[in-house]
């Protein structure tokens, strides 16, 4: 249903700058699926799967096949990364160690302490994942799978669903319920827990849009550009290009952040930093009480 509503919001955009769909009123560029995609699409495999769909369909299929790619090119240097550890971090160790202390310290902005690293496997992994496959637009023949709603609702409704996850594990179930009356009484918790529930599903709607329509809106231009300088053999689209890598940093950024600050809403304040903070206060009093009596 969520899906369905984002797809139904996107289309409503599109008519209103020329195209009807994800592609923006024209067929998919040629890509290193193209031939693949015309091999499948007419198959009870692609019908199935929507291939065959005379504009979207090679969308669709481009999405998928990238993203294995963006997914098996980021095992490959992990594995590559850890397969042998050194003091002193070169390469692509270096690389990834880099990352991993600057998504620390992105996640404790908002998660103080040793809690931040329980959630920083998935949002480390969330950012890498975004990012590479937002850069894989830049290379010619590529596409980015982000420039399809398909991809990115996806990505915002795995989050959300980790959220919820991580907010039952850590806080318990009972106060998680109770979270969605906002801490009000009967009977104005029966117009609090719509509210939060209208909130919590605005909320996957809200990354997977706005991911997908920077990165559609910026590959459009990209493909724009290559096809005005095509007859001069003049690369105009270079400086977009270069635009590109930091909007291609930036909007994973933005996406990992807002999914911080999401999980941080659940945990902290219910059973994250509030709980350390109170068991501190109640061993300094013990520590007090300790003390007074040893002077006696």
């Amino acid at each position: 249903m969520i899906l369905a509503l984002l797809q139904h919001e996107a289309e409503k955009a599109a008519e209103g700058h020329g195209g009807g769909h994800e592609g923006g009123g024209h067929h998919a560029p040629h890509s290193i699926f193209t031939k693949l995609w015309e091999s499948v699409s007419h198959t009870s495999l692609g019908h199935w799967y929507g291939f065959d769909h005379p504009e979207l369909g090679q969308f669709w299929f481009d999405a998928i096949g990238f993203s294995l790619i963006g997914a098996i090119l980021l095992i490959v240097l992990a594995s590559t990364a850890t397969k042998q550890y050194n003091r002193v971090p070169r390469g692509i160790q270096n690389v990834f160690e880099w990352a991993v202390g600057f998504l620390r310290g992105l996640v404790q902005g908002f998660i103080p302490g040793p809690q931040a690293d329980r959630y920083l496997p998935y949002l480390g992994s969330l950012f890498l994942f975004i990012f590479t496959l937002n850069m894989l637009g830049v290379i010619p023949a590529f596409r980015s799978p982000t420039m399809t709603l398909s991809t990115t609702a996806a990505l915002g409704l795995t989050t959300i669903i980790m959220v919820q996850g991580y907010a039952i594990r850590d806080t318990g179930l009972w106060p998680y319920l109770k979270h969605y009356t906002a801490g009000t009484a009967f009977p104005l918790m029966l117009l609090m827990i719509p509210v939060e529930i209208i909130g919590e599903l605005a909320k996957p709607m809200s990354l997977s849009l706005r991911l997908f329509g920077n990165i559609f809106g910026e590959d459009n231009v990209i493909e724009q550009l290559m096809g005005l300088g095509a007859g001069a053999w003049i690369p105009v689209q270079i400086p977009m290009l270069l635009l590109a890598l930091f909007t291609s940093f930036l909007q994973a950024f933005i996406f990992t952040t807002l999914s911080t600050i999401y999980i941080a809403s659940k945990v902290v304040h219910e059973g994250g930093h509030d709980d350390d903070h109170g068991h501190g206060h109640g061993e300094e009093h013990h520590d007090e009480k300790h003390a007074h009596g040893a002077h006696h």
